[in-house]
């Protein structure tokens, strides 16, 4: 009599597990799908994955920046470093520079020119970046190919620079076996431009101290230089001296003395240039990868815009232009 209720609780239980299964079961089913929408890659997003590491790589490997080979072309040799060097070895003769030519660079041009025939040293200021440096290269090369004269020296100056930079220097072992000679002198850069009658670029010249300026005022004036323990030289016909600057209020940089400052008889001021010729110079000078006019544009507004607010110290210069054009090229190639 007792077996009976028991049984029935055996069932009951029995269904009661069935129905709890079958809804487990109906939960198993619709959980993993709602799961595969949330979790599961697509496989649009998987290809962006492995493509993008490809692309860093193609174009790094596609950029003419790079394209500089060690190895000799015909034999495929691997070079020397002492080959390296006397293969890379800067030769102004061999140097075909194109600069944008308009605007304040036009006439900065034309006033050197007029300088020196009129045997006048220029000196050019402006804030960092504007060209000062390419404008007195580029210079240099077209009056080579008037005069045949490539002799063009340079140097750029800061605090380190001593006068015998400049001038030149004994070497102490041939020194010892021949004296205080001419075979013994390593003549400097100003030397070597006074002797040949060439072109001397002093470049960042008030970043050099009162001490090294002022070994350059028998230079400018009388156009003679001592050179200690052989004598005093004198240069030769077509000797032309050029100094660069930036503006005085600028960190690192030294007051010219008023002895110095008179020696310079034409001063060229630059500032950056007209909206124009900056998106000029940016496009010349980002051969390898173009961008189209709208976003050269947008370029210019931003650099323009540091030149213009008041909160920025450091506007940006032509360099960050060119900069942002390589890089926005790069980025749409």
């Amino acid at each position: 009599m007792t077996r009976k209720p028991v049984n029935k609780k055996i069932e009951t239980s029995k269904s009661a597990s069935q129905k709890i299964g079958s809804k487990s079961k109906a939960i198993t089913k619709t959980t993993p799908k709602k799961m595969t929408k949330k979790t599961t890659p697509t496989k649009s997003s998987t290809k962006r994955t492995l493509k993008k590491p490809m692309d860093n790589l193609t174009i790094l490997k596609n950029s003419p920046y790079l394209k500089q080979p060690t190895q000799d072309t015909a034999s495929k040799k691997q070079l020397t470093l002492k080959e390296l060097f006397e293969k890379n070895l800067f030769s102004q003769k061999d140097e075909k520079m194109e600069i944008v030519l308009s605007g304040q660079y036009e006439a900065a041009l034309d006033l050197m020119y007029e300088a020196d025939a009129a045997n006048l040293y220029p000196i050019l200021i402006g804030p960092p970046g504007i060209g000062k440096t390419t404008l007195c290269r580029y210079y240099a090369q077209s009056r080579a190919k008037i005069t045949g004269n490539d002799s063009f020296e340079w140097i750029t100056f800061d605090e380190s620079t001593k006068p015998a930079h400049l001038i030149g220097s004994f070497d102490p072992a041939t020194t010892i076996q021949k004296g205080f000679s001419f075979d013994a002198f390593n003549p400097g850069p100003l030397i070597k431009a006074m002797l040949k009658g060439g072109i001397f670029l002093a470049n960042e010249i008030n970043r050099a101290t009162e001490y090294t300026q002022n070994s350059l005022l028998e230079p400018l004036e009388e156009k003679t230089l001592l050179i200690p323990h052989i004598g005093r030289v004198k240069a030769s016909n077509g000797f032309f001296f050029i100094g660069a600057m930036n503006p005085s209020e600028l960190v690192g940089t030294h007051r010219l003395g008023e002895a110095l400052k008179d020696r310079f008889n034409v001063w060229i001021e630059l500032d950056y240039p007209d909206k124009k010729t900056e998106m000029k110079i940016i496009e010349h000078n980002n051969p390898y990868y173009k961008v189209d006019e709208s976003t050269l544009e947008q370029i210019y507004l931003i650099i323009n815009r540091t030149r213009t607010h008041h909160q920025v110290q450091t506007p940006a210069s032509l360099r960050s232009g060119i900069a942002l054009a390589r890089l926005t090229g790069v980025a749409q190639k």
